[in-house]
């Protein structure tokens, strides 16, 4: 049947109880255009000089200080307990130099990668030295294998830059000052006063730019000091913060190859120390600069999600002489500003050294005051949240979901069995589209709980997914009486696939966007898959690990879908399966997975949200996923799998990575026990 079933979510407004542990975040809502009330909140104190903060998936935030020290706590909430404290070898701190940059990789969750900037000298060095450190972190917390990825930049007590961020391409960009010497930044045989971009393993990307005719390291150059870098959300752009000599402190956009004009020109074409230079027009000028005078920019981060109302997407830059926070709404192109730059939290910590993006999408602050005074604050627009949405069994958890997604009815339903699952897998992303809740029954009868929410959502049209041996007759006959028309249609076929093709049959005509590919013979490796094929306007269908039926042939001959996900690895689904799935598309074939189910799951929700608050059910056991698939579809939010122990590193890189100020548990205790709730309280930067 044509979509004229569907109904999307932000056609109604649904007020949520608090009674079930909800928070009004549950339906999409609207933002109001507000500045956003903030908190500040000192998270640890008592340190000294401190540079950067980062965060590893199981909340764990990491704090550097100059002198040479990694300071680990057990979360970024204030008054964190100290867990930690890993002391790198040789650093030579003095001036402004010492361990400076930190990022932690994109895929730490796999590989367990730290990335530091520090100016050290050893035997064996060349002397006083700038490098970029790999160190491996155990899962018993031990930083091992420390590998230099690229070394030999000048050191001195001055501009030394060493930013570290790694954007979603595994490339790590690093900022390199001039160490003082200003001929160094238009010199291109000198890794100094420069944007480097380099590969987690100290190779050089194929595509960085050729600057007269050499690819190296370098991705941009004539830079003086710059000591902040951020990426625009929703963007691969990336900005950096620089000092300027006595005027025109800078923030600059990135371009490939660009020359940003230091020591010749300083901010819009001022000319500084031109001798031998080439004209103005001809070096790359600032989105913005201080003018005739300087404020100190340093670190840098862009605050996103709709908690930051009109500051969300805004360019958050630390100033040390000013001892405040400027902020920076950049235009749609991001080459200007939309608007003067706005000042905050002026003189209330002293200079201020990091700024960065944390759980929740909060913005943290460090401070470099030095005497054992210095501090990280965390800026909070909101409170994040974590809650639970449970009932005594799964039957009640579904309507649970329900009760809290569709206070005021739905127009339709879905029902599936609640002992086996293939059904409410592939009936998930249909429901999620069509904006229907899925509810669960037993093959002979109808938990209460289920009757109850059935009653009361007064739905036009039921429709049940399976066969008479998975919803038998009787049901699908009882639960015509709870339909405004008196429909409860069945869709099914012979077997799991070909109910799969007669749920696509009934809800996607040809042409379809996509259409994703799961087994199915096992659930996990789909559970993600629902809420993204939702989004998508495309259909769920199932294989064999090593055949495709031909009742899932069919049904993708007749969608004829503009391109295929296979979710989960060659053990899920076959190679052969793949290869032969090429052949009901024009478009591309992309399979989407991860070691295990959480990582295919993270891989789904990495490919399809970049920013955003989501569902986490467990990945042991499979009904509240899947009826919290058609709700997290419905919304356009993603849902991640967690298990009792160990956390699942690549879900917590996940949450940190979407900055979700709120989580939705799916289930009692029994499915996310109290620990796992602890973490993701962490994550998401609880109070």
């Amino acid at each position: 049947m044509p979509r004229h079933l569907r109904r999307r979510s932000q056609a109604v407004t649904l007020a949520l109880t608090l009674t079930l542990g909800l928070a009004a975040g549950l339906q999409p809502q609207a933002v109001s255009a507000a500045a956003p009330p903030t908190v500040a909140a000192t998270v640890a104190a008592g340190l000294q000089f401190t540079w950067d903060v980062g965060f590893l998936p199981d909340g764990r935030m990491l704090v550097t200080e100059r002198p040479g020290r990694v300071r680990i706590y057990d979360s970024g909430r204030p008054g964190a307990a100290l867990l930690q404290t890993v002391t790198i070898p040789s650093v030579r701190a003095q001036g402004e130099s010492g361990l400076m940059g930190l990022a932690v990789d994109v895929d730490f969750a796999a590989n367990g990668f730290v990335y530091l900037c520090a100016s050290r000298e050893y035997a064996g060095s060349g002397g006083w030295k700038n490098e970029v450190l790999r160190y491996t972190v155990s899962s018993n917390g031990q930083w091992l294998n420390p590998i230099v990825m690229i070394g030999g930049m000048a050191a001195n007590t001055i501009h030394n830059g060493c930013a570290l961020e790694m954007d979603r391409f595994a490339r790590l960009w690093v900022t390199m000052g001039d160490a003082g010497n200003e001929s160094l930044a238009q010199n291109r045989n000198s890794l100094n006063g420069k944007v480097l971009r380099i590969d987690r393993d100290g190779g050089i990307p194929g595509d960085n730019p050729l600057i007269a005719g050499t690819r190296n390291a370098v991705y941009s150059m004539g830079h003086r000091n710059a000591q902040g870098i951020a990426f625009r959300p929703g963007t691969d752009q990336v900005y950096i913060s620089e000092h300027g000599p006595d005027v025109n402190d800078e923030i600059n956009l990135i371009v490939a190859g660009g020359n940003y004009g230091w020591p010749c020109y300083t901010g819009p074409g001022t000319a500084y120390h031109t001798a031998g230079c080439t004209p103005a027009n001809t070096f790359v000028n600032p989105v913005w600069s201080s003018g005739g005078s300087t404020i100190a920019t340093s670190g840098a981060a862009f605050t996103y999600g709709a908690q930051w109302q009109d500051f969300n997407g805004h360019l958050w830059v630390s100033t040390l002489k000013e001892a405040d926070v400027r902020r920076f709404a950049l235009d749609a192109p991001g080459t200007g500003l939309a608007a003067a730059p706005g000042t905050h939290f002026n003189g209330l910590w002293g200079r201020l050294r990091a700024a960065a993006s944390g759980p929740g999408g909060q913005l943290y602050l460090t401070t470099s005051n030095g005497g054992n005074n210095d501090q990280v604050i965390r800026i909070s627009p909101a409170t994040p949240n974590v809650e639970r949405i449970s009932g005594a069994n799964r039957f009640a958890t579904a309507a649970a979901l329900s009760q809290a997604a569709y206070a005021g009815g739905a127009t339709n339903v879905m029902v599936a069995t609640g002992r086996n699952f293939p059904d409410a897998l592939a009936g998930s992303a249909a429901a999620g589209m069509n904006a229907m809740p899925i509810l669960l029954v037993e093959a002979d009868s109808i938990p209460a709980a289920t009757l109850a929410e059935v009653d009361r959502l007064n739905p036009q049209k039921i429709f049940v997914l399976g066969g008479p041996a998975a919803v038998s007759e009787g049901v699908r006959t009882q639960l015509q009486a709870y339909a405004a028309t008196g429909v409860a249609e069945r869709l099914s076929g012979a077997d799991r696939y070909a109910t799969a093709a007669a749920i696509s049959g009934e809800f996607y005509a040809p042409n379809v966007p996509a259409a994703f590919i799961a087994v199915g013979t096992g659930f996990a490796d789909a559970l993600a898959g629902g809420p993204a094929a939702a989004m998508s306007d495309s259909p769920l269908l199932l294989v064999r690990p090593n055949e495709i039926p031909p009742a899932t042939q069919a049904e993708l001959s007749r969608l004829g879908p503009q391109r295929i996900y296979v979710l989960g690895g060659t053990g899920v689904i076959s190679q052969d399966v793949a290869a032969q799935l090429d052949a009901y598309t024009t478009g591309p074939v992309t399979r989407l997975a991860g070691a295990d189910r959480y990582g295919t799951a993270a891989a789904i929700v990495r490919t399809f949200w970049s920013r955003g608050p989501g569902f986490v059910a467990t990945g042991q056991n499979f009904p509240d996923a899947l009826a919290g698939g058609a709700v997290a579809g419905r919304n356009g939010e993603p849902i991640l799998l967690v298990k009792g122990s160990p956390f699942p590193a690549a879900t917590g890189q996940e949450i940190l990575r979407l900055g979700s100020v709120r989580l939705f548990m799916l289930g009692g205790p029994a499915a996310i026990s109290a620990g796992v709730e602890t973490i993701l309280k962490k994550l998401v930067g609880t109070p």
